[in-house]
C-alpha cells in the first residue's frame, strides 16, 4: 500500500490544485461514461433484433403446424418433381450423355427434308455451382430446302426433354440449295456417377 500511496499522492495533490485538470478528467469520465451507454445500447438493440426475428420464426413454425393439410402438399410436391426429373436429361457418364443428345437429334430430323447430314459432338462440361449437372452441346450440319428450318426449330421447341438452342446459321449456297449449322444444349443429371 505504501508503494500506491506514494504514486496516488502527488496526483490527488496535483487534482486539488488544478481545476482545469479536474475538469478534463470529469470530461473524460463523461466521455468514457457516454461511449459505454451507447454500446450497451447497440447491444441491446442487436438482442433485441435477434429476439423478434426468433419470435417471428416461431409464430411461422406453429403457424405451419396448424395446416393440417400436408399430404396433399406433399402429394403435390412429389408431382411436381417428377414432372420436374422428367424433363431433365439423365445419363451415367459423359459419353453416354453425347450420344443420347445426338440420337435425340438424329431423331427429330430423320423425317424432315435434309441432305449430307452431320452430327458432331460439342464441348461437354460440369456446371460449377450445380454439382451433378453437366452442359453437353452437339452440333448438326445439313443441306435444307428453303422452310425445312421452321420444321428443325419446332421438332426442338416441341421435343419432351429440355433443349437448348445455342445457335442457328442459315447458309444460301444455291437459289433452292440451302445450309444449316444447328448448334443445341441439353442438361444432364447424374454425369459422373452423382
Amino acid at each position: 500500500m505504501g508503494a500506491l500511496n506514494r504514486v496516488l499522492a502527488p496526483l490527488v495533490a496535483e487534482l486539488a490544485g488544478n481545476a482545469r485538470l479536474r475538469w478534463g478528467v470529469w470530461l473524460i469520465l463523461g466521455i468514457v461514461l457516454v461511449y459505454w451507454a451507447l454500446v450497451q445500447s447497440d447491444r441491446l438493440a442487436a438482442a433485441r433484433d435477434e429476439y423478434a426475428a426468433d419470435t417471428g420464426r416461431l409464430m411461422k413454425a406453429e403457424s405451419l403446424l396448424e395446416r393440417r393439410d400436408w399430404p396433399e402438399l406433399l402429394e403435390a410436391e412429389r408431382k411436381t418433381h417428377r414432372e420436374l426429373v422428367a424433363t431433365f436429361w439423365q445419363a451415367e457418364t459423359e459419353g453416354l450423355a453425347q450420344a443420347k443428345l445426338q440420337a435425340a437429334l438424329a431423331g427429330m430430323i430423320e423425317d424432315l427434308d435434309l441432305s449430307d447430314v452431320s452430327v458432331h459432338s460439342g464441348t461437354s462440361q460440369p456446371m460449377p455451382d450445380l454439382p451433378g449437372i453437366w452442359h453437353v452441346q452437339t452440333r448438326l450440319d445439313a443441306d435444307y430446302r428453303p422452310g425445312v428450318e421452321l420444321q428443325v426449330l419446332h421438332a426442338v421447341a416441341t421435343h419432351p426433354k429440355k433443349l437448348v438452342v445455342d445457335s442457328l446459321d442459315l447458309y444460301r449456297r444455291k437459289r433452292q440449295d440451302s445450309r444449316l449449322a444447328l448448334s443445341l444444349s441439353a442438361y444432364f443429371v447424374g454425369v459422373g456417377g452423382e
